[in-house]
């Protein structure tokens, strides 16, 4: 097991909920140790719409996670969406012990010769001390934040919000105008490819109904004169396919 996600798994034990989502969002960008990582977050967040959240990212890399499968059942059941984790404060702005590298020294810079001997200095020179590099574990992040506000617009995009209304609801959960625009903006392009697709196969069962009721009243009336002049009338599937291709036409040119 993982160092990050065995001290992670025994801080959310042990009730130090910061310490453990600390080291489980570190646990997460592992792939060996993802999936259980994603699990015990949802222990440690702060509410439910929260722990929905972590519980989708479990399903996104095993569907066939039980316990993640009844997590997402009984949230959805009491109406719950899903919303990014409120990230702890005093750790998303404090260091982290053996991981944040450390800024070298004036000293130790000014001693570097390349292979030639130091030369004393007249005067002091000053050294701007290297940035220390971001965690990545801050940029996945982020993405993942971005990943929640997208898949909060899908949800509310095709339940017909308004894009305006969708725009707000981001801009309230920390968003920017710009990233709110923007996620709305593909969330519908998204949610559009999903209907025409749905309204396509509505199309293409209707067209194929109506054909095989056609198919079928024309050849009983071939022969009807082997029937004693009777013949069969598909009006069934010829009525409800006309139908089902008049509303996946309409439906699919409405979603382009």
């Amino acid at each position: 097991m993982d160092n990050y996600l065995r001290d992670g798994i025994a801080a959310a034990k042990a009730g130090d909920k910061s310490r453990a989502f600390d080291l489980l969002m570190r646990a997460s960008e592992i792939p060996a140790t993802s999936e259980q990582a994603w699990l015990w977050l949802s222990s440690v967040v702060n509410d439910d719409s929260e722990r929905l959240f972590c519980l989708n990212n479990v399903l996104r890399i095993n569907p066939e996670n039980v316990a993640a499968q009844r997590g997402t059942a009984m949230l959805r059941q009491k109406g719950i969406f899903p919303a990014i984790p409120v990230y702890p404060s005093s750790q998303k702005n404090g260091s982290v012990q053996n991981y944040t590298p450390k800024p070298v020294s004036q000293l130790e810079t000014s001693s570097w010769s390349y292979g030639a001997p130091a030369l004393p200095q007249t005067s002091p020179v000053p050294v701007i001390p290297p940035k220390p590099q971001q965690p990545s574990y801050e940029t996945d992040w982020k993405k993942q934040e971005i990943t929640g506000y997208f898949d909060y617009a899908v949800m509310e995009l095709a339940n017909k919000k308004s894009y305006k209304l969708v725009e707000k609801a981001l801009a309230s959960r920390g968003a920017s105008l710009e990233i709110a625009k923007a996620v709305v903006k593909d969330a519908d392009e998204a949610v559009r490819k999903a209907r025409r697709a749905g309204y396509k196969k509505r199309m293409t069962r209707g067209f194929l109904w109506t054909v095989v009721g056609i198919i079928l009243t024309c050849g009983t009336y071939a022969f009807a004169d082997s029937l004693g002049g009777k013949y069969v009338l598909f009006y069934g599937a010829i009525v409800f396919g006309f139908i089902d291709l008049v509303i996946g036409v309409i439906g699919w040119l409405m979603n382009l």
